[in-house]
């Protein structure tokens, strides 16, 4: 006896639980966000992950870049004017790095300080804050003239 197959889902309904599940990540992300931003040392800690992860993104350029350089400084006569723009864009990614660790220990010294932990509240006005930023609303399509 053969058995009955499972109708498969319309195309509809695949939609609905993909905008439903899109939906739910999107106030997740809001939730998560507004509960991190409204309370300084999370704030902080948040921002002390960023310049760590940009660091450690910037060093992978820099590995690559000091590559470029090595090879073009055997033929400075040949592009002059490249390696010097490598050279400047090098020193500026230098100074940018040194930034970013100066700022991630400050702000992980702030997140890791007991009398940091300041709320602000109302939590709900600082999620609809984020939801229309992180998330606006699609532009309005004006009617043609």
């Amino acid at each position: 006896m053969a058995r009955k197959r499972k109708p498969l889902p319309r195309k509809h309904d695949q939609r609905r639980r993909h905008e439903q599940r899109e939906a739910e990540q999107q106030n997740n992300v809001v939730q998560d966000t507004a509960a991190r931003f409204t309370c300084a040392a999370e704030t902080a800690d948040d921002f002390a992950y960023q310049c760590t992860h940009a660091q450690e993104e910037l060093d992978l350029d820099l590995l690559v870049q000091r590559l470029a350089l090595e090879i073009w400084r055997e033929h400075p006569d040949r592009a002059p004017a490249l390696l010097e723009a490598l050279e400047e864009l090098l020193a500026e990614r230098l100074r940018h790095r040194e930034s970013l660790e100066r700022l991630g220990q400050r702000l992980q010294t702030l997140a890791d300080d007991p009398a940091f932990h300041i709320h602000l509240e109302p939590r709900d006005k600082y999620r609809n804050l984020v939801r229309s930023r992180l998330f606006p609303p699609p532009p309005t399509k004006s009617p043609p003239s």
